[in-house]
């Protein structure tokens, strides 16, 4: 039975790819584990220094590939992909494969996995397995995120599962948006329709897999003679250290105010250990490179808008490249004065709202002084409105309907 893992980075997050895959290859030395890299190679790069085999993106055979690549950002990017991965694993002679994110440590043999491909073409696990009691709304954000953790899947070559793949392939390079609001979430809200769709489904409900902040409310850990243990049960298998800061603090994950470092001091050791391995993998001097396909060939930062808009307006662009400074999106985006010197709206979310925030209180009066003048029903009219719009998507309205030359 030929074996293996892998896994998707850019250029950004090697240094957790380095560190997964001797991780994996530390509990199976003789199965293989790939890195997928979503980025061009740096000049001077060596892959005969990496204990991983390297595949690149533009070498999946992606139909379409550049107009893919524009449309989403480096997150929709590299989770999207991923399915078009597993199907050129398993194309390739691999029997079975794992996929893990990037930000995972493996802590214990996962055999067992494999073993369950024996009998299942398909391995998912839920992002938890019983009710968060003291957190409701993490259930509100586990609807809007999917039911099951795509930070880990695995597939075996088998029928069942290559149609899977195919379906799944196809909505991830088609709507594999970052849009909760939308009902969409990247390649992981699909798989919700997995077990409904498919046969061959195994739910893997081992309280060791893909331990993360999101399901510790139902996990303790704790360390026996060396070995990690989940509820004084079962090995710690893997532990996905999603939303993890490097340099130390702590906090368990940015996403997450529920439980940290000092209410759940037995992990503290865990995170250390962790975040020695990231240095010692680089991840201090992680390469200084753009992101391959974050910019226009005139070296201009690409923005989430320009994204979007052209997203919107793929019907009017198909046959171009919009990476082109001196092409028909670029001319048209400019006109529609999309550029931007900066994109940071990824840094922003619920969390970082203050209230007595100048900018924050100032909307909040016009939409007071909207809700005077319109009165209630037509004020909640364009509140609906607005929020089909928030969809950066949804505005392509809003753009000027130049013909392109």
């Amino acid at each position: 039975m030929i074996r293996a893992a892998c896994t998707i980075v850019s250029l950004n997050y090697l240094p957790y790819a380095r560190t997964l895959c001797a991780s994996f290859l530390e509990f199976h030395p003789n199965d293989k584990f790939y890195v997928l890299l979503v980025d061009r190679l740096p000049t001077g790069f060596d892959v005969s220094d990496e204990k991983f085999e390297l595949v690149l993106v533009e070498d999946l055979g992606i139909s379409h590939f550049e107009s893919i690549a524009f449309k989403y950002d480096i997150l929709e990017l590299n989770t999207n992909v991923k399915p078009t991965l597993l199907k050129t694993l398993l194309a390739r002679g691999v029997e079975q494969v794992i996929y893990f994110d990037p930000d995972i440590l493996i802590c214990s043999p996962v055999d067992f996995v494999f073993e369950t491909l024996n009998t299942n073409g398909i391995v998912l696990t839920p992002h938890c397995l019983s009710p968060n009691e003291d957190s409701p709304s993490g259930e509100a954000i586990l609807l809007m995120s999917g039911v099951f953790n795509l930070g880990f899947i695995a597939v075996s070559r088998t029928a069942e599962a290559g149609r899977f793949l195919n379906w799944w392939e196809h909505r991830c390079l088609t709507l594999g948006y970052e849009e909760r609001w939308s009902g969409l979430f990247v390649d992981q809200k699909w798989i919700n329709l997995v077990p409904c769709y498919f046969e061959s489904v195994h739910l893997l409900k081992h309280k060791g897999c893909n331990v993360a902040y999101w399901n510790l409310h139902e996990r303790k850990i704790e360390k026996l003679q060396q070995c990690w243990i989940v509820n004084r049960d079962v090995p710690l298998a893997f532990f996905h250290f999603s939303g993890i800061s490097v340099d130390g603090g702590t906090r368990i994950s940015k996403y997450t105010d529920q439980f940290d470092l000092i209410s759940r001091p037995e992990l503290a050791d865990l995170f250390a250990e962790y975040r020695e391995l990231l240095v010692s993998n680089g991840i201090r001097s992680v390469s200084q490179d753009r992101y391959a396909f974050g910019y226009f060939d005139n070296g201009e930062l690409i923005n989430k808008l320009q994204r979007a808009a052209y997203s919107a307006n793929l019907d009017r662009f198909a046959s171009v490249n919009p990476f082109e400074a001196n092409g028909p999106f670029y001319e048209w985006a400019k006109r529609n004065h999309l550029q931007g010197s900066q994109d940071s709206v990824g840094k922003y979310g619920r969390r970082m709202y203050d209230r007595s925030d100048s900018k924050v209180r100032f909307v909040n009066a016009l939409m007071r002084l909207a809700l005077r003048l319109l009165g209630a029903d037509r004020y909640t009219i364009l509140m609906k409105y607005l929020a089909y719009v928030s969809s950066l998507r949804n505005q392509r309205d809003l753009f000027s309907d130049t013909p392109v030359r």
